[in-house]
């Protein structure tokens, strides 16, 4: 008997702890405090359940101004935070998809600005386009009547200054000829020898005696060569070819170069 009196004592006092630890929590959360108590203690003293007493109860706990429903009236404000980036969130999902249509309305507008920035590069990249094309066009044509000048002053002179240069080549010694064949190109050399009596021209060959001379007279041999079957059986090119079998003589009978002597 005695135990199970102290069984129900100790049950008790542990209740007693638990309403007063819900008691001490519900206090220091705010969640009671001595109006809630006194209101508590009226409501208990009261016999039966006062008419329309929930609703009343939730229009004390939630006033109008924080309801899902009241919300609309602080959207306004709230949108502006949210503009600025302030991170507030709506109060509803209207006020969320009206916050959405302005976001994918500025997003849309900002595209739009790009592409509108991309077209106009496009066309300054067009129009810089036709102008470097039509500063190549005309740079070609100038080109090309600067080389027709050319041609016409070279074929206008080509006569007097060729006859000039022969007469003084025929003043000249071989050894001479030669140091001024050096400086010129394969084919004007090729000119001037194919214009000289063959045992001239023949002389002249033999003072090419180093390699890089003798590969200079062979280049000379075939531009001749290439020219005497590109020009016909005329009196001209049985000229040249003469020249040119004279040349190729006096090449081969060229006295070649000594050996360097071994370590």
């Amino acid at each position: 008997m005695k135990k199970l009196v102290s069984l129900i004592s100790i049950v008790c006092m542990l209740n007693v702890l638990a309403v007063a630890g819900l008691a001490g929590f519900l206090w220091a959360t705010g969640r009671l405090d001595k109006p809630k108590v006194q209101a508590i203690a009226d409501m208990l003293k009261h016999q039966g359940t006062p008419e329309n007493y929930r609703e009343k109860l939730y229009d004390i706990i939630a006033p109008p101004t924080t309801r899902p429903g009241a919300a609309t009236s602080t959207a306004p404000a709230a949108q502006p935070a949210l503009a600025m980036g302030g991170g507030a969130d709506p109060a509803t999902a209207e006020d969320r998809i009206d916050y959405m249509r302005q976001a994918m309305e500025i997003e849309r507008l900002k595209l739009e600005s790009e592409a509108q920035g991309l077209r106009d590069q496009q066309k300054l990249l067009v129009a810089k386009k036709f102008e470097v094309e039509a500063a190549l066009t005309k740079l070609a044509d100038e080109k090309k009547a600067f080389e027709q000048q050319i041609a016409a002053a070279s074929s206008k002179d080509d006569g007097e200054g060729f006859k000039k240069s022969m007469a003084l080549f025929d003043e000249l010694k071989p050894k001479q000829v030669k140091d001024l064949f050096n400086g010129m190109t394969l084919d004007l050399a090729a000119k001037y020898l194919t214009a000289m009596e063959p045992d001239r021209a023949a002389k002249i060959i033999g003072e090419f005696k180093t390699p890089e001379e003798k590969a200079f007279v062979k280049g000379l041999l075939e531009r001749i060569q290439n020219g005497t079957k590109e020009s016909g059986t005329n009196s001209a090119s049985a000229a040249a070819g003469a020249t040119a079998v004279a040349l190729t003589a006096a090449s081969a009978n060229a006295p070649s170069l000594p050996a360097k002597a071994g370590p």
